[in-house]
């Protein structure tokens, strides 16, 4: 049985040691739109509000619920730290 306990832990330790950094930042912009008609039209315009707020996108994601809802995570450029930002 101890060995079991022992696996455990060591995945975990395993799987927390592969995270290099979050996956949302705080000045993520999440883009969500249900999508009633073509979800490629849908994700393109969203991919597209993306670019306008001049970001890269994260990632991309449909849902299928009771209307299929495209997700898109959009992280814009870094803004440069002032003095303010040291403190």
């Amino acid at each position: 049985m101890p060995g079991k306990y022992a696996l455990g832990l060591l995945s975990t330790v395993i799987l927390s040691a592969c995270a290099s950094k979050p996956l949302y930042e705080t000045q993520d912009i999440h883009f969500i739109l249900p999508c009633k008609s073509d979800t490629a039209a849908c994700m393109a315009q969203m991919e597209s509000a993306c670019a306008q707020a001049k970001g890269r996108v994260q990632s991309r994601n449909i849902s299928q619920e009771e209307v299929p809802v495209v997700q898109v995570i959009c992280r814009p450029p870094a803004k440069p730290k002032t003095e303010d930002d040291a403190e």
